[in-house]
């Protein structure tokens, strides 16, 4: 009785133990623009202006969100060694169509890569 005692008490602690924190790591946003006086239609609300800029420059891995009430859909690729022409590629050409765009901080996610 003993050891299952202490067994059950390790396996409950190692429930509660806290997890290492993710990561931060620096992304470069892309804000999708949306025409504030226009009617909105389904494809504004998705970053799909931004996402084929992304892979025009050869992004193969970079995240989306979407339309909500307080900020238009973004995209957010990973400030990386990996992502460097990508990157340099989206900042010259999000340049020239007035995109704009800022450099985030945050934990890495599971969120869903396109």
């Amino acid at each position: 009785m003993g050891a299952a005692t202490v067994l059950a008490v390790s396996i409950v602690a190692q429930m509660f133990r806290s997890t290492p924190d993710a990561p931060l790591i620096a992304h470069l946003e892309l804000i999708e623009p949306v025409d504030p006086g226009g009617e909105i239609q389904d494809v504004d609300m998705i970053a799909n202006k931004t996402g084929n800029l992304a892979r025009e420059c050869g992004a193969e891995f970079f995240e989306t969100t979407f339309l909500y009430t307080d900020h238009a859909p973004t995209l957010e690729i990973a400030l990386t060694h990996e992502n460097k022409q990508v990157t340099e590629c989206i900042l010259a050409r999000s340049a020239q169509q007035a995109i704009e765009t800022q450099i985030i901080y945050r934990k890495a996610t599971n969120a869903q890569t396109h």
